[in-house]
């Protein structure tokens, strides 16, 4: 199928969010309206499918870009499925109207088709637990310690469920707006069935460069500003937190080192700041291989350390084993991609996956040796503050 598409220069209005596919991270967003043509995979060679796809999507569609911005192009918004045995679809879509702001640049893409807006219904009710119990999540909390210490892997991953009631398709124009007014620094995004506020950039492309941010490493805010900056410095020298944290950077080094000329990240991680929490990042640069594309890079790089476990494998079967639920999109690659070659890529944390009568939040922590099960818990409950305090107005 060969698309034809318009690119021209926009005002930037304020968005209705509600039904809408969106990625905000401060002066910049995208804001996305009906589906042109939409792409769905499954399985192990899932993100390759979908890349070979959009590949070929690029090179066939007519585009006729009027807006005088030279790295304007056509847009897709991506969502892929975390596990390759999740029933849920990975997917990329290209809309039928994008809203492109960076900076003060802003333009519009119009694909040509028609398309039917669903009828949306805003959520009324509490988040109530979900398939893991707190007791279930700290029994498997336990039971992976045990694994750790026994040698069977370094760390994984483990994340917990609460689930919120809805009737139709959700609207979720106020629970965005609520996520980007109080995450500012954040990713928030709403692509297909998964949204949230992530703190954490898988990857962003633009020109060949990419850069990454890396999160790993927990602490819950403190009232006083003392106290609170005496947290951000116990976390910083946490050896549990450090050790949980270099396995993450290390992780998305070694899968960059053989698509990229070259890979820098920090010597050190600093401690980012955000509402609710402190976390140990590290930024990461690198210049991409000619030919290799974002997609292909974030094939080799999902999942990452930070979502899964060390080694890989290792970790992915742990959470089969010890997750009652399918995580679909949740802790998957998220974002959108722009037939220029530039895009970015989030790790879809922060938020929930919109099933079929509920909504379903998750919220997990990287378990190592010297984790403790009660405090793992907690830090799950300050993880699910902020789609908590997203839906606090449509109770």
């Amino acid at each position: 199928m060969s698309l034809k598409a318009t690119i021209r220069r926009a005002s930037a209005p304020e968005p209705n969010l509600g039904c809408k596919s969106v990625f905000f991270h401060r002066d910049n967003s995208v804001v996305a309206a009906g589906e042109a043509l939409r792409l769905e995979a499954f399985g192990s060679s899932r993100i390759a499918e979908l890349s070979r796809a959009w590949a070929e999507i690029c090179s066939s569609a007519e585009i006729d870009n009027q807006s005088g911005i030279a790295d304007a192009g056509l847009i897709a918004m991506v969502s892929i499925a975390f596990s390759e045995v999740s029933k849920a679809a990975s997917v990329l879509i290209v809309p039928k109207q994008v809203l492109f702001t960076r900076g003060d640049e802003c333009f519009e893409v119009l694909v040509e088709g028609e398309d039917i807006e669903p009828e949306l219904e805003t959520p009324r009710a509490e988040f109530a637990i979900g398939s893991q119990s707190k007791e279930g999540f700290v029994a498997s909390v336990r039971g992976a310690i045990d694994r750790i210490q026994s040698g069977e892997l370094e760390k994984v991953v483990l994340a917990r469920d609460l689930l919120l009631p809805i009737e139709g398709e959700p609207d979720l124009h106020e629970p965005l707006t609520r996520l980007i007014a109080r995450y500012p620094h954040c990713w928030v995004y709403k692509v297909d069935r998964v949204f949230g506020a992530s703190p954490e950039l898988l990857l962003r492309a633009d020109r060949g460069e990419v850069s990454a941010r890396v999160l790993a490493g927990t602490a819950g805010r403190g009232t006083d500003p003392d106290v609170d900056r005496a947290i951000a410095d116990g976390l910083a020298h946490s050896m549990k937190n450090k050790h949980e944290h270099e396995y993450a950077v290390q992780s998305l080094v070694g899968e960059l080192e053989p698509i990229c000329e070259y890979v820098e990240a920090d010597s050190e991680p600093f401690s980012l700041a955000l509402p609710d929490l402190w976390h140990l990042a590290t930024d990461v640069r690198g210049l991409l291989k000619h030919g290799t594309t974002l997609l292909d890079a974030i094939e080799r790089l999902h999942p990452t350390a930070a979502v899964a476990g060390t080694p890989r494998e290792k970790g992915l079967q742990l959470i089969e084993e010890l997750e009652p639920f399918d995580r679909a999109g949740y802790a998957g690659p998220v974002g959108w991609l722009s037939s220029t070659g530039s895009g970015e890529i989030a790790i879809a944390l922060r938020g929930g996956v919109i099933e079929e009568g509920n909504i379903r939040a998750l919220a997990g922590c990287g378990i190592v040796s010297e984790s403790e099960p009660e405090a793992e818990l907690a830090e799950t409950e300050l993880k699910f503050q902020a789609v908590r305090w997203a839906f606090q107005s449509s109770k």
